[in-house]
C-alpha cells in the first residue's frame, strides 16, 4: 500500500524471504492487527526469535536483520522490546492485544519512532500456536520477487485443475471468484449450455441467471454450508443442472467450483469429486498473490480505524490512496434484522458485492464489515442525488449476494478522511432511526429526523436518573408489583394524540376500557393528561424506553374466563386490577 515500500528483488526459489504482508496474511486479521509499519508491509522477515519475561530481562532480540521478535511474557510494556527489536535491526515485534486500546496506539507510535512495525496478537490466541505457524510460513519461504510468476503458475495450475475435473465428472467445470469472476475454465464442448458460453465470454457470472439463483437461495447455501449444493435445471434460461462447491478458509469464501450437466448425466461420484476439487482449489487459490492480499485486508483495518477515529487520518489516507482534502461519505448496510441465517461469510459476499456494483457506478469505495453489517466510504465529492442512487446501488447488490435487503444509513459528505467518524456517526443513527420505525429501506438523517432527535433526546434521559423519576417510573413499577401493563396503555394513548377510538384499536379493547385504564393511571401516578407539558414529559420518558421497555416482566397471572363488565365505564366498580383475556394486558 504506501508507495514507498521496500521491495525485495534479484531472489528466487527458497532464497527469497518471506514478508511482512505474507505474515499478515497467513495469520489472518482474526490473529493479528497492525499498530504501526513504517517501512510498509514489503519489509522482509528472515528469522524468529522469542523474547521471554519482562522487557529488559537481558534476551536479545533476533541474530540478525530481518527477523520477527515475539513480546511473550512483556505485558505492556513495549518499550524497551521495540528499541531492543530496533538495535538488532528486526523488522517488527508481536505483543500481546491485552484489551488496552490506548496501550496499542502507544506501541505503534513507538514502533513507528524507532522504524519497527508492531503487530497485536489478539487476546484469545496462543503463543504457541502462533510460533508453530510461523515457522511453517518461514520454512515454505515465499518471497514477493517471485509472485507474480507464482500467480501465473498457480491461474494454470487452476486451468489444469478444471479440465481435469471435468473429464472425471462428465460435464463442465468454472471456477470463479466471490463476486462471480471467471478465474478458470473447462475447454468448451458441444454439450455446453447458453448461460456456461456466456460466463466464458463475459468472464463474469450472467447477471439474469445470478438472480434467479438468488431468488432460490442458492448463493445462501453455497456460502454458509461445507456441502456440495445441487442446482436444478432453469431451462428458460437455457440452463441445466449445475452442482456448486465454496472454496473457504475458515470463515473467509476465496470462491467457487462449478460443475454443469451437459447432453450426458454426471457421473454418480461427481459430488464427492468437486469436494475434493475444493480442497485443492484452496492451496492454489490462497497461494494467488498473497501480498496483495494482505495489503487489502490492511486497507480494511485502516479503514475500520479511520472510521473510530484511532489512526492518524494523514497516515491512513497515505496507505489508502486517498488524495489529501478528498470528500468522503460513509454509507452503513444493516442486516441486523436476519442475523439468525446470516454469517461472516454473507457479510463478506455483500461486502465484495456492494464493492463490485460501486464500481460499475465508478464511484470509488472503501469497505469493512462488523456484526451484521457492511460500512462503505465513498471516496470523491457526493450530493445528496448521488448519494441515495448509490445506496439503492448498494442494497441491491446486497440483497442479491444474501437474499435479505438492508437498512441503509447514509452519512453526510465530510471534506477529508479526518472528518470519518462524524459522517458514520451519523450513518449510525439513521440505521437505529429505521430501525426504531421497523422500516426497512435507505434514507439519510432529513428522511427520519423526528426520530433521531428523539433518539438522542432519550439517550439523554436513560444517562440521567433524574429524568426517569416521575409518573412514567412510578407507572412501570405497578406494572411489576401488580402485573398489568398500564404503561403499553399509556404509549398507545400518547401515540394515538389522545384519540380515545384508535389507541382502543390499536390495544384491541373496547374505549370504555381504555377510559377506566386512563383513570386508573391518573389515580396510581398523579399524572395529568390535560397539560401539554406533563404530556410530552411522559412522551419522552416512554420513548426512551424503546418497545421492549413498555412490556414490563411480572409473574404470570391466571387468565379469568370472561372479560371484565366495565360496559357504563365507571371506574369506582373496579377496586382491584384485573387481566384482560383478550390482551393478557391489565386493565
Amino acid at each position: 500500500m504506501a508507495a514507498d515500500a521496500p521491495r525485495v528483488t534479484g531472489q528466487t526459489g527458497a532464497d527469497a524471504p518471506v514478508t511482512l504482508a505474507t505474515v499478515v496474511d497467513c495469520l489472518g486479521p482474526g490473529t493479528v492487527a497492525v499498530c504501526a509499519a513504517p517501512h510498509g508491509l514489503g519489509a522482509p522477515v528472515r528469522t524468529l526469535a522469542v523474547h521471554e519475561g519482562p522487557a529488559g530481562s537481558g534476551r536479545s532480540g533476533p541474530d540478525r536483520p530481518g527477523g520477527l521478535l515475539l513480546g511473550i511474557g512483556t505485558g505492556g510494556e513495549a518499550r524497551e522490546l521495540i528499541r531492543a527489536a530496533a538495535g538488532s535491526g528486526a523488522s517488527a515485534v508481536i505483543v500481546k492485544n491485552g484489551g488496552d486500546g490506548t496501550g496499542l496506539r502507544d506501541a505503534g507510535a513507538l514502533g513507528t519512532e524507532h522504524g519497527v512495525a508492531v503487530l497485536a496478537l489478539a487476546a484469545d490466541q496462543d503463543w504457541t500456536d502462533l510460533i508453530g505457524r510461523l515457522r511453517a510460513l518461514l520454512a515454505v519461504r515465499i518471497g514477493p520477487g517471485t509472485q507474480r510468476a507464482a500467480m501465473l503458475g498457480r491461474r494454470h495450475d487452476l486451468v489444469s485443475l478444471a479440465n481435469a475435473l471435468s473429464r472425471l465428472v462428465n460435464g463442465s467445470v468454472m471456477i470463479f471468484t466471490p463476486s462471480q469472476e471467471l478465474l478458470a475454465t473447462s475447454r468448451l464442448g458441444p454439450g455446453d449450455d447458453e448461460m456456461r458460453r456466456a460466463a466464458v465470454l463475459d468472464q463474469h457470472g450472467p447477471v439474469g441467471y445470478r438472480a434467479r439463483l438468488v431468488e432460490l437461495g442458492v448463493y445462501r447455501r453455497l456460502w454458509s454450508g461445507s456441502e456440495v449444493v445441487d442446482v436444478a435445471a432453469v431451462p428458460e434460461l437455457g440452463a441445466g443442472r449445475r452442482l456448486a462447491a465454496a472454496v473457504r478458509a475458515g470463515t473467509e469464501n476465496l470462491g467457487s467450483i462449478w460443475v454443469a450437466e451437459g447432453a450426458e448425466p454426471l457421473a454418480a461420484n461427481a459430488s464427492a469429486l468437486l469436494a475434493d476439487a475444493a480442497t485443492v482449489a484452496l492451496g492454489v487459490l490462497l497461494g494467488l498473490d498473497q501480498e496483495e492480499v494482505a495489503r487489502r485486508r490492511l486497507d480494511e483495518e485502516l479503514f475500520g480505524r479511520a472510521l473510530l477515529g484511532d489512526v492518524d487520518p494523514r497516515l491512513a489516507a497515505s496507505h489508502l490512496a486517498v488524495e489529501p482534502g478528498t470528500p468522503v461519505s460513509v454509507m452503513i448496510a444493516d442486516l441486523s434484522a436476519h442475523d439468525a441465517r446470516l454469517g461472516a461469510a454473507d457479510l463478506y459476499r455483500a461486502r465484495e458485492e456492494a464493492l463490485r456494483r460501486l464500481a460499475g457506478y465508478r464511484w470509488r469505495a472503501l469497505a469493512t464489515t462488523g456484526p451484521s453489517r457492511v460500512v462503505l466510504a465513498l471516496v470523491g465529492p457526493a450530493d445528496r442525488d448521488g448519494m441515495r442512487r448509490a445506496a439503492d446501488a448498494v442494497g441491491a447488490a446486497v440483497a442479491e449476494a444474501v437474499g435479505a435487503r438492508p437498512r441503509i444509513g447514509i452519512g453526510p459528505c465530510v471534506p477529508h478522511l479526518g472528518e470519518l467518524p462524524a459522517s458514520r456517526m451519523e450513518a449510525e443513527l439513521v440505521v437505529r432511526a429505521l430501525a426504531r420505525r421497523d422500516e426497512v429501506r435507505s434514507a439519510c438523517l432529513e428522511d427520519v429526523r423526528g426520530t433521531a432527535n428523539l433518539l438522542l433526546l432519550g439517550e439523554t434521559v436513560t444517562a440521567d436518573r433524574r429524568l426517569q423519576e416521575g409518573p412514567v417510573h412510578r407507572l412501570r413499577a405497578h406494572d411489576q408489583r401488580r402485573g398489568t401493563a398500564y404503561t403499553e396503555t399509556l404509549a398507545a394513548y400518547l401515540d394515538a394524540f389522545g384519540d380515545t377510538a384508535a389507541a382502543s384499536r390499536e390495544l384491541n379493547v373496547h374505549a370504555n376500557t381504555l377510559r377506566y385504564r386512563l383513570g386508573r393511571i391518573r389515580e396510581l401516578t398523579g399524572l395529568d393528561l390535560g397539560d401539554p407539558y406533563e404530556r410530552l414529559n411522559a412522551a419522552v420518558q416512554l420513548f426512551a424506553l424503546g418497545p421492549a421497555g413498555l412490556v414490563v416482566e411480572h409473574e404470570k397471572i391466571p387468565k379469568t374466563s370472561s372479560p371484565p363488565t366495565n360496559r357504563g365505564g365507571a371506574p369506582g366498580l373496579h377496586t382491584t386490577d384485573h387481566h384482560h383475556p383478550a390482551t393478557g394486558t391489565g386493565l
